[in-house]
């Protein structure tokens, strides 16, 4: 028996650097971008994340793709 999974939903999140709380840890703001195509290649995903989070004047502090998947046995 074999699994697979079918992604149902992609969303791009971009973390933007906000500047540091009272004890010097850095903060972070986080931008989620719904409705990416579910076959979405990784290289356009980086690509389209880099170009977003470089339209903030703060520098991008991490990228993460969030998705929901079926799971069916064959």
């Amino acid at each position: 028996m074999a699994a697979t999974m079918n992604v149902l939903k992609r969303s791009l999140s971009v973390s933007i650097a906000r500047g540091e709380d009272a004890d010097g840890n850095q903060v972070t703001k986080s931008y989620t971008y719904s409705n990416v195509k579910p076959d979405a290649e990784p290289d356009k995903m980086l690509a389209v994340g880099k170009a977003l989070g470089g339209l903030f004047d703060k520098d991008m502090t991490g990228l993460v793709v969030v998705e929901r998947s079926s799971l069916t046995e064959e």
